[in-house]
């Protein structure tokens, strides 16, 4: 049986292209979908526990055994100190914050990203309905894994607030990180789940990439750690400074890096609406393609 994939006309392509570059019109168009989006956010985080004995509790299990195994082979086992902090710089508890800061934030990104590329070939009967707003899909995994984030952070506050007896009030600024995150996991997201429909392979290949990532990344070091020719290189790096945005206001206490967070903002922001203005210029594609 030969499958036949029907092309947009080139008018349609570009015309949609351009709408979904438009802020106001995105901003719109999700703000219309807003209880859809709900919906679909609220039963994937109730689906990744349904049936559990522990339930909830294996959102703190996971990151836990993964911080414990990461803490002692590079703190116990290597040493390993951090440097430029103020106040959790140097032992084992102060390593561990630090270290757990970075990976809950980095597992929004790569639970959101390594999810994506199946994501629209394991919802086929949503593509089948013509009118489901299939763009909401990513939006819905990414809240999921946002909302165990919190727990993750809110476990950090709280150690810190053991250690030290006290918090900073530089906390207040700390969900400022949320926004260049979700801005751009959402801009990958929605560059992948289109691939993923035509590409079988792609999970596999984005599951090696979002490890090498991990490590490209300064959670498991201090990015002064890293020699001059590279250093550079990583703090382009678009997690870099929304991990170092929680560690500054929630740890140690300090203001953000306003120009940093300026900047990884808009850089977000444009690749949030490129992979949006993609997504939906190609949606019309994977009826045929599933």
């Amino acid at each position: 049986m030969i499958m036949v994939v029907r092309r947009p006309r080139a008018g349609s392509f570009w015309s949609g292209l351009l709408a979904g570059l438009s802020p106001a019109g995105f901003v719109r168009h999700f703000w219309r979908r807003r209880e859809v989006l709900a919906t679909f956010a609220r039963i994937e985080f109730l689906s990744r526990y349904h049936g559990a004995q522990l339930g909830f509790l294996w959102g703190l299990v996971s990151p836990l055994a993964t911080l414990a195994v990461y803490t002692f082979v590079f703190s116990v086992v290597f040493k390993a100190r951090w440097a430029g902090g103020a106040g959790h710089d140097g032992g084992i508890t102060g390593y561990a914050l630090i270290l757990f800061t970075g990976l809950a934030i980095f597992e929004v990104f790569a639970g959101s990203v390594n999810r994506t590329p199946r994501l629209l070939t394991e919802n086929v009967n949503f593509i089948k309905k013509v009118l489901f707003p299939l763009e909401i899909l990513p939006v819905g995994i990414l809240c999921a894994a946002i909302l165990e984030s919190f727990i993750s952070l809110g476990l950090v506050a709280l150690g810190v607030l053991i250690t030290t007896g006290s918090l900073s009030w530089t906390i207040v600024f700390a969900p400022l990180a949320y926004i260049p995150l979700t801005m751009f996991t959402l801009g990958i997201c929605w560059l992948l789940a289109p691939v993923g429909v035509f590409l079988k392979d792609l999970g596999n290949m984005v599951a090696v990439a979002v490890q090498l990532y991990f490590f490209a990344t300064p959670i498991l070091y201090p990015l002064s750690a890293v020699p001059e020719p590279y250093r550079h290189l990583l703090a382009l790096n678009p997690l870099h400074p929304v991990v170092d945005h929680l560690r500054r206001t929630i740890i140690w206490g300090q203001m953000p890096d306003w120009t940093a967070l300026a900047l990884v903002t808009l850089a977000s922001a444009l690749v949030m609406l490129a992979g949006y203005a993609f997504f939906m210029s190609v949606k019309r594609l994977f009826a045929d393609a599933v």
